[in-house]
């Protein structure tokens, strides 16, 4: 993120439509007005503004540097682009999946400041595989995302027992046992932070997703047990709950409808009109682990682009 001044005479220039994207608009004295835009439009900010004698500009540092962050789940999906986002703000980063070489094909993507080890978070016994190998390597973590696969799609009647079991486990109980496991590492950070991703069926069931409307919820309460528990240790937790994000999951979904104008009644609902992409969930995800938001503690932060209309 950058912050960039340019003077107050070409805030309505057509030129800089570019800035469409701005996040905050504030006037700065009379003369100059203070944007917030996207890194990414770095080139072409130079490209307008030099011409019209821009004054500087800086970059917002999320202190990410030397920061070791564990990110699960992560090959591709949702994970990988919180792993892509931290590393980009000189985070070192490991991730772990259950293939290999989706793994190294995300390490290899990700550039030497990433390394991965190979664990399905489902499995008791890959948990404590993944906290002996992490522990190899770093003496302390200032970092856990808890991410898992989600359960899969279906209605009561079409749910088995085992189904239940399995999603239990995936959903749950992954989310217990990487955070017990890993708490002797972030209590030796100064200011380790735990995010949790689970979804905004947390908030508002979503159709057809019946396991995750029953499961994901018990996340969240844990989430804010542990607040209680352990903030006085100085570890911030928080939970994450993405809307619809472009992801091979979501497309599957859409895939796996009968109802071919899903996708569209779907895109309708959503005041910002569009399905989100990876990259602005993972800044979120950054942002929330980053000592930046050191005193957002035991939050749930939406990320569905308005979707949920609750007040609470």
């Amino acid at each position: 993120m950058r912050l960039v001044l340019v003077p107050s005479r070409y805030r309505k220039n057509s030129s800089v439509s570019v800035l469409h994207s701005c996040i905050l608009r504030l006037r700065w004295v009379q003369e100059w007005t203070l944007l917030c835009a996207p890194a990414r439009s770095k080139y072409r900010l130079n490209q307008i503004f030099l011409r019209d004698h821009i004054v500087w500009w800086f970059t917002l540092d999320l202190a990410m540097k030397k920061k070791t962050i564990l990110v699960t789940a992560a090959s591709r999906g949702l994970g990988f682009s919180v792993a892509q986002s931290l590393v980009k703000e000189g985070a070192t980063v490991i991730i772990c999946s259950r293939t290999e070489k989706s793994l190294q094909e995300a390490v290899e993507s990700l550039g030497p400041s990433s390394k991965y080890v190979i664990a399905d978070v489902s499995k008791p016994e890959d948990i404590l595989t993944l906290v002996e190998q992490v522990s190899d390597s770093t003496s302390h973590l200032d970092g856990l995302f808890v991410n898992a696969g989600g359960p899969p799609p279906g209605e009561f009647s079409d749910i088995s027992d085992s189904e239940w079991r399995e999603s239990f486990e995936l959903t749950l109980m992954s989310a217990v046992r990487l955070t017990r496991e890993f708490l002797p590492l972030l209590k030796k950070s100064k200011d380790a932070s735990i995010l949790y991703s689970t979804s905004i069926s947390v908030k508002q069931p979503i159709p057809n997703l019946l396991l995750s409307n029953a499961l994901r919820p018990a996340v969240i309460g844990m989430m804010r047990t542990l607040a209680d528990e352990i903030g006085p240790d100085g570890i911030r937790v928080n939970a994450i709950c993405p809307g619809y994000i472009q992801t091979d999951r979501v497309t599957q979904l859409f895939e796996a409808s009968t109802d071919s104008s899903l996708k569209a009644n779907l895109i309708s609902q959503i005041p910002l009109g569009r399905i989100g992409s990876p990259n602005e969930f993972g800044a979120v995800c950054t942002f929330l682990l980053s000592p930046i938001a050191s005193y957002i503690h035991g939050a749930l932060l939406l990320v569905d682009g308005g979707l949920y209309r609750g007040m609470m």
